[in-house]
């Protein structure tokens, strides 16, 4: 593989030196999208019967819609495809339902470090014209460098203590 395709980052956990490599979304995902969902057939929080979140293309509540009594994915990557929004990108761990204004990235690459370095550059290739929008066959040609998968899951582990460490602040922050 040519020096051009690979990446070595500057901050590392201990014992990973092999360099990152350059990979194309459609190369390792297949990218898809949900489905139109009415908010009128989802709950607001979980029943015995829609126990599977359902997100959208809002980001307040980390975009959760509400429940549903049906999945469509499982561990994915999505990402928000219209509006203000749009190339926000985001890990759902679990099985969960997706809208149609959201993109779904659906392979064996789907973590949270994934996620987050899809994150730090969807943005770019949003387009402007309009209803700002990111759609499948963009998101399918952008280009990102991934460790290997045990550093993959390193990452995606020190990013979800972080997570858990900033909401159970957050709560100490609400509740006094």
């Amino acid at each position: 593989m040519s020096e051009q395709n690979k990446q070595v980052p500057r901050l590392r956990f201990p014992g990973f030196t092999d360099a990152w490599v350059k990979h194309m979304v459609k190369d390792i995902f297949t990218v898809t999208r949900g489905n139109v969902l009415a908010t009128t057939k989802t709950t607001s929080i979980p029943t015995d019967k829609s126990i599977f979140p359902v997100y959208s293309s809002q980001t307040k509540n980390d975009g959760l819609m509400g429940y549903y009594d049906k999945f469509l994915f499982q561990n994915a990557i999505t990402w928000t495809t219209d509006g203000a929004n749009a190339g926000t990108v985001k890990y759902r761990r679990g099985k969960f339902y997706s809208t149609n204004v959201n993109g779904v990235l659906l392979g064996d690459f789907a973590n949270k470090a994934t996620a987050e370095i899809l994150n730090r550059i969807a943005y770019k290739f949003v387009s402007k014209v309009g209803n700002p929008k990111l759609m499948n066959n963009v998101m399918a040609e952008i280009e990102i460098f991934l460790p290997n998968f045990e550093e993959q899951q390193r990452i995606s582990n020190l990013l979800d203590k972080l997570d858990n460490l900033i909401t159970v602040n957050e709560h100490k922050l609400l509740t006094g």
